[in-house]
């Protein structure tokens, strides 16, 4: 009886004791990929604006915005006082991913313009509708005179940063005095896009300041389709210099490659920066 009373089911602790283990392997790999990057800007000197209201300045039908903000490096400010602002248009996805980009491209001197946004043409129109571009490139005029308002930025010229499912017609920011060159991260290649590209070609028959950066995978080991498809129906058929740049190894979230893509970024902008003569 006495013996009973100290008899141990170690069964059951064997079972307490796999299930703890799995739920710190569990809480290990979530803090790994929560806390792999501050939650907050690592760098002191780093700046950044809140512009809760700033949206209701876009009034068409066609650009929704919302959450802009402005990231600055407080002790490079008068430095970089005329270079042009990066400005990045992003949707809901991938926010880690841009805020690294933001803190390495403002801790470099930038200042950077985030923005979501989404575009929604008419159903009887679309995004290469001279209409909707018009509201397109009307929209980076309303961004880019409210922060020089504010008296955060003296130079109205801007270098696109596109990581945004929204399809935007390059052609309106191509053309605008204002934009000096553009980058797209992983553009989606659908029906849209594929007409946007060829629109692009059409018009500019010489150089384009435009970028696009790919991952050559998409998950695990499958390969990314928009590069695929982007490498049989547009780079062959380019009339333009339009530059490509791909990650071997990179998926498309390009987790660990956020610093080469920073780097890819930064040369591009040095580059195209010291072609402006600014």
């Amino acid at each position: 009886m006495a013996g009973d009373i100290f008899q141990v089911d170690w069964v059951f602790v064997d079972t307490v004791i796999i299930v703890l283990l799995f739920l710190l392997l569990f809480g290990v790999k979530v803090f790994k990929a929560t806390h792999r990057w501050r939650s907050f800007f690592s760098n002191e000197a780093l700046e950044r604006l809140y512009f809760p209201t700033a949206h209701k300045k876009i009034k068409n039908p066609f650009v929704f915005t919302k959450k802009w903000s402005f990231t600055r490096n407080s002790y490079l400010n008068k430095e970089f006082s005329m270079v042009p602002s990066i400005l990045i248009l992003r949707t809901k996805y991938k926010r880690k991913f841009l805020r690294i980009l933001t803190e390495g491209l403002s801790s470099y001197g930038y200042n950077v313009i985030n923005i979501k946004i989404k575009i929604k043409p008419d159903t009887n129109l679309n995004i290469l509708n001279k209409k909707v571009m018009d509201e397109v490139k009307s929209f980076t005029s309303i961004v880019l005179d409210h922060f020089k308002q504010n008296g955060l930025i003296t130079n109205s010229n801007y270098f696109l940063l596109n990581y945004s499912t929204s399809s935007i017609p390059y052609r309106a920011i191509l053309s605008d005095s204002k934009n000096v060159g553009m980058i797209l991260i992983n553009p989606k290649l659908n029906t849209q896009n594929i007409n946007n590209f060829r629109d692009i070609i059409k018009e500019f028959q010489q150089n384009t300041q435009l970028y696009t950066i790919f991952s050559k995978k998409s998950i695990f080991i499958i390969k990314n389709k928009n590069l695929k498809r982007f490498l049989k129906e547009i780079y062959p058929q380019k009339k333009i210099n339009l530059k490509l740049l791909t990650l071997g190894k990179a998926k498309n979230s390009f987790k660990y490659y956020e610093t080469i893509v920073l780097g890819m970024i930064i040369e591009i902008l040095d580059n195209e920066l010291l072609k402006t003569k600014i």
